[in-house]
């Protein structure tokens, strides 16, 4: 009777042990997983487009952009409500293709106006800015391009995957 909590005790070391070897596991994978950040650039600030100018030169490019899309929030609802209606137009039933069509054109006149309403707005203002800020606002607009890029691709291979999947379950009998 004496050697069954002598049995016990090493049995509940060992899964305490493996526990935490576990959980040191764990924190170790997501540590050693994350992506290594870049050094701080002037001010603090982490290094990035637009790290070395100052307060004031990042607040002209700031104030630019907020101008830009204040100017063009009329034709961003415009294109909202375009947006809106279209999907209004898809649900209905019963479906009617030519009030799609037409929906779809109403939809890409009010974003294409929305856009160059934007940019424009921005292109009138960027002859005030330096070069330096300048170059900021094209490492955004890069990097937003960037982004568009990545979740296209991603878009793609979904598509893709999907498509597989639906030629997989029609080839079954």
């Amino acid at each position: 009777m004496t050697d069954a909590p002598k049995r016990r005790f090493p049995f509940l070391l060992t899964v305490s042990v493996l526990g935490n070897l576990v959980l040191i596991g764990l924190l170790a994978g997501i540590f050693l997983k994350s992506p290594p950040r870049p050094p701080p650039g002037p001010g603090g600030m982490m290094g990035g487009p637009g790290a070395e100018l100052s307060q004031d030169e990042r607040g002209a490019v700031r104030q630019l952009l907020r101008d830009s899309l204040a100017e063009g929030r009329p034709q961003v609802e415009a294109a909202r409500q375009a947006e809106r209606n279209f999907v209004k137009i898809l649900t209905a039933e019963p479906y009617d293709e030519a009030a799609a069509r037409a929906a779809l054109d109403e939809l890409r006149a009010a974003d294409r106006l929305a856009r160059e309403t934007v940019s424009n707005r921005m292109l009138d203002g960027m002859d005030e800015l330096t070069a330096e800020q300048r170059g900021l606002v094209a490492n955004m607009m890069a990097t937003n391009l960037e982004k568009r890029s990545k979740r296209h691709e991603r878009f793609e291979k979904f598509r893709e995957r999907r498509d597989e999947r639906r030629r997989e379950q029609d080839d079954r009998p």
